[in-house]
Parts: C-alpha cells; sequence; structure tokens
C-alpha cells in the first residue's frame, strides 16, 4: 500500500475502527516503514488543543455560578433548619403552655437576725426581722424542662416585679435536667411573678399569695 492510502487509513486504525484485513495491511507497512511509523507515533501522543471563544465560554461560567449560588443556599437552609430543630426539640425556645404546666405553693417565715452598730461604734445590736418567702413547686407534662427569671428594673417603692420563663425540651442522654423545678421568692408588699405561658401570661400578688397560704 501507498504512505497516502496508510496515513488516511491511520485515524480509524487508531480508533480501531479497521477490518482484521485492513488492520493486517497496515501493521505490516508501519513494520516496514519508518515515516508512516512517526505519524503513527505522533498521532497517538498528541495533545488536542480545543480553544472555545470567551463570549461561548462566559455564559457557562454564569450558569456554573449560580448552580453553585443555589446549592449553597440549599446548604445552608438545611442547616438552618436542622438546627431550629434542635433547639425546638432538646434546648426549648418556645415557653410551655399553661396546661402543661403545674404548680404548688408553699410559704414560710424565716427570723434573721443581724447585727448593726450605733454611729460611733460604741456600741453593738441585735436586729430581728421576719422574712417572708415563697416557693413554687413546678411540674410539667413534658420529657424535660428549664426555666429562667428576669427582674424587672424597680424602685424599691413599688415591689419587686420578676418574669418566670419556662421551656419543655427533650432530655439528651448526657443531660440531668428533669421536667420538674423549685424557685423560692423573698416577699414583700407589691411584688409580683409573672409567668409567660406560650398561649397566655399569669401575673401573681406574690404578697397576697403568701398571706393566703401562710399557716402559723
Amino acid at each position: 500500500m501507498k504512505c497516502s492510502i496508510i496515513q488516511d487509513l491511520l485515524p480509524i486504525y487508531c480508533d480501531d475502527l479497521t477490518s482484521n484485513d485492513s488492520r493486517e495491511e497496515i501493521e505490516k507497512h508501519l513494520a516496514e516503514c519508518e515515516t508512516c511509523r512517526e505519524v503513527y507515533e505522533n498521532m497517538k501522543t498528541k495533545e488536542i488543543n480545543i480553544t472555545v471563544p470567551d463570549k461561548d465560554i462566559r455564559p457557562l461560567k454564569k450558569v456554573n455560578k449560580l448552580n453553585r449560588f443555589k446549592i449553597i443556599g440549599v446548604a445552608l437552609a438545611a442547616l438552618a433548619f436542622w438546627f431550629g430543630v434542635f433547639m425546638f426539640v432538646f434546648w426549648g425556645i418556645v415557653p410551655i403552655k399553661s396546661e402543661k404546666a403545674h404548680y404548688t405553693i408553699d410559704a414560710h417565715e424565716e427570723v434573721r437576725t443581724t447585727y448593726q452598730s450605733n454611729e460611733d461604734e460604741s456600741e453593738t445590736y441585735e436586729k430581728k426581722n421576719i422574712e417572708k418567702s415563697l416557693w413554687f413547686d413546678f411540674t410539667t407534662d413534658s420529657n424535660s424542662c428549664r426555666f429562667k427569671t428576669i427582674i424587672e428594673d424597680y424602685n424599691g417603692k413599688n415591689g419587686l416585679h420578676e418574669h418566670l420563663y419556662i421551656y419543655p425540651k427533650l432530655r439528651l442522654p448526657f443531660d440531668d435536667d428533669s421536667n420538674s423545678f423549685e424557685i423560692g421568692f423573698d416577699v414583700s408588699e407589691g411584688d409580683t411573678l409573672t409567668i409567660h405561658y406560650r398561649d397566655k401570661e399569669e401575673t401573681i400578688d406574690l404578697y397576697q399569695l403568701y398571706i393566703d397560704n401562710w399557716k402559723e
């Protein structure tokens, strides 16, 4: 076969598309012809660089960038969703419903003695005060709960106003929280406690509640 014919057949020979007879003739020729053998070797090792105009690549870059933003957005949304689920279920961020929380009251009186001195510190004397306190024993219908109290600013004349928030949550394996807790308050006239439930608020006059529950 002529070299020109062999070289025309080399591309399909490289792709293994020739018949058996043609393959044998080509290989026979390559074994004897150094020129065609060099063409064949170059054809096998040559790297074909395809240059695509930038105007054709630019839309693809925009599409890839848009897809990248979509993937990142979906991932962040999923992360935020599962973080919200975790906080809601395992940490408790929404107050409990009023029907799910129950409490009992225990009133106490305690005599507390303090020692005071007169202005020139020549004499020290005892001063006894009767401290009134209320203890709330809360039990919830949830698996576990946590609570926090906030003291409202006051000027000391209108009483102390406290706010109580109770949050239901699931107990984790390493969590030692329970579904109940006890909280106490020293009370005087004008003191109030506002319990913030999910469905309502309950404001309690602590001093009046103390009077109603105190038993000598």
